[in-house]
């Protein structure tokens, strides 16, 4: 199962250039469930995002979980519960796994990759202290990708072009990298406010440069606007993303003109 060649075991994850789970992978793993087992024993489905689903496949799920295929198993992993639909989350018993401790999962992750505590630390607070995801994000081919959002928000803060952020943040891992963005202004308004426990330790000199350059109101304004915009790509199917991230990412240059008029908090 761990080299994924079992005959009874399934995946389901976004097909190749896509963020979201859709109702064809979801059909065509249902009709291989009704099938008998290879090695006539149970058979095993992993979804490891379930917030990928779009309420489609959400709902052709629920439809075999409601009619469940003989002596089978599914497995849904959720970081965010809140997004599965009430119907879906009803057919399925709920699990809490509770993440070590920071210090523990620090001493790990320590154990298992050669890099600075501050990048640790970073890893490990945007992968919500899980520290298995945090080792995952800290792989090289996860971890370049941050590093050059990182760099490129610093120039744009510069040079005031926010549209160069575009080829950093469209990419099949967009929503992703909306999250990272969106925990660097989380952090500048965090030190707006004099706290210094920072999601991002190991980016200090942007997050403090973010909130010297942008005002509370802008900052805020701006955060909203890249959340609303992961759900947008997380849950609206066949979504252009890269007329989507342009038209934001020239609002968000438009919120730092003076005198931009920023929309309403309705908090």
């Amino acid at each position: 199962m761990q080299a994924g060649t079992h005959p009874d075991y399934y995946t389901l994850v976004p097909e190749k250039g896509k963020s979201a789970l859709g109702i064809d992978a979801v059909r065509g793993i249902t009709e291989k469930l009704y099938e008998r087992a290879r090695l006539g024993g149970a058979k095993v489905v992993w979804i490891n995002d379930a917030t990928l689903l779009t309420d489609a496949a959400a709902n052709a799920l629920l439809k075999t979980l409601e009619e469940p295929p003989e002596n089978t198993w599914f497995f849904l992993a959720c970081p965010e519960p809140a997004r599965l639909l009430a119907t879906l989350r009803s057919r399925c018993f709920s699990y809490h796994l509770t993440p070590p401790s920071e210090a523990w999962a620090l001493g790990w992750l320590a154990r298992e990759v050669t890099m600075s505590q501050e990048a640790l630390l970073a890893a490990l607070r945007l992968s919500a202290n899980a520290p298995a995801a945090a080792l995952e994000l800290l792989q090289e081919a996860n971890w370049a990708p941050r590093q050059q959002l990182c760099q490129a928000l610093a120039s744009a803060l510069t040079s005031g072009d926010w549209l160069s952020l575009l080829p950093v943040l469209n990419h099949e891992q967009a929503p992703v990298r909306l999250h990272w963005l969106a925990s660097l202004l989380l952090d500048a308004q965090k030190r707006q406010q004099g706290i210094t426990l920072l999601s991002n330790p190991d980016a200090w000199t942007l997050v403090n440069q973010l909130a010297q350059t942008l005002s509370g109101p802008r900052l805020e304004a701006i955060t909203r606007d890249v959340s609303a915009c992961r759900e947008q790509l997380l849950s609206v199917v066949g979504v252009n993303r890269e007329l989507l991230l342009t038209e934001r990412l020239l609002r968000w240059e438009h919120y730092l003109q003076p005198g931009a008029v920023l929309p309403v908090s309705h908090l």
